[in-house]
């Protein structure tokens, strides 16, 4: 039987966020440069499916679309796809480390309004023969393997400055004293900031577009693969006037590349009721604030 004759089943799921394929996404630079390194793309489905109800086996489906011109190839480009269990709380094996170039081919599904589909169907079994098995890894072997890239890629790819994706994060060898370990761009802090309020419902003050603001963190996630996070104002400065406490005027649509000197507020945060309208700040929720369908309000804009 193919893959395409039969509908998926869904596991269990907790997460909010209750789609086949559920994608988390991990912030990271916005530029790579140097031969030693390499650009990852982190997809994460939360739900593994099934042919039907008389097929034990397990599936890994990824679905994501993004604008053509964000489509790159570049050699120091890869993906990481994997099952993450909301139950454990962790990976499971096997995971998928592709080439963009490669993926960008295999998983295309498509073009609409100027945008790529991309899907990805992987057998998890462990004796799997698919398109996708010459790029499974385990665990346990995925620091080497990560380290190796780094290494092939490095006699490959030029030193020419390139505009990396800015859901992804940058992986290269620690170069102090030699160290073989690997290391991550600190850009990420400021999104992992957000992240953690978010979850823990704590507001933030923040500085953007020349204005210091206050407000509480409602959902996090990419907009045509850009972080933005969907927020509550309830304080500070805005090009244009606060409305009352309550009013649906204050929700702002806020890019986490322009939010500078972010800090924690805990132990405060402003709940509004649901509001008409669709919330159309993020497309692809990494986290939210409680259930996702509380937090549909009319808003435009940060102003």
């Amino acid at each position: 039987m193919s893959v395409s004759a039969a509908r998926p089943r869904k596991t269990k799921m907790t997460s909010t966020t209750s789609t086949t394929g559920a994608e988390a996404s991990v912030t990271g630079v916005t530029s790579i440069t140097g031969p030693r390194g390499i650009g990852i793309q982190i997809k994460v489905a939360l739900v593994t499916v099934s042919l039907g109800p008389n097929h034990k086996q397990r599936y890994l489906e990824i679905r994501f679309d993004r604008p053509a011109r964000k489509i790159q190839n570049d050699p120091r480009l890869w993906y990481f796809l994997a099952f993450y269990d909301p139950d454990q709380l962790r990976f499971l094996d096997p995971v998928f480390l592709v080439p963009a170039h490669v993926f960008h081919t295999m998983a295309r599904r498509g073009k609409w309004n100027g945008r790529i589909r991309f899907v990805m169907f992987a057998n998890l079994g462990p004796e799997a023969h698919d398109k996708w098995a010459p790029y499974r890894v385990s665990l346990k072997d995925l620091g080497k393997r990560l380290l190796q890239i780094v290494d092939e890629v490095g006699l490959m790819a030029t030193p020419d400055l390139m505009r990396g994706p800015i859901d992804g994060v940058w992986l290269g060898r620690a170069t102090r004293g030699g160290a073989k370990s690997l290391q991550t761009t600190p850009v990420g802090h400021k999104y992992d900031r957000i992240r953690n309020a978010v979850l823990r419902r704590d507001s933030l003050s923040a500085w953007y577009e020349g204005h210091l603001r206050l407000f509480s963190p409602f959902v996090l996630g990419t907009k045509d693969g850009d972080p933005h996070v969907l927020g509550y104002q309830f304080g500070g400065t805005s090009a244009n006037v606060l409305g009352p406490e309550g009013s649906p005027q204050n929700w702002r649509c806020l890019q986490v590349a322009k939010l500078t000197k972010v800090t924690v507020i805990p132990g405060t945060w402003h709940a509004v009721s649901k509001s008409k309208g669709h919330q159309n700040c993020i497309d692809q929720v990494d986290v939210a604030a409680g259930r996702l369908l509380s937090v549909r309000p009319r808003l435009r804009r940060a102003a």
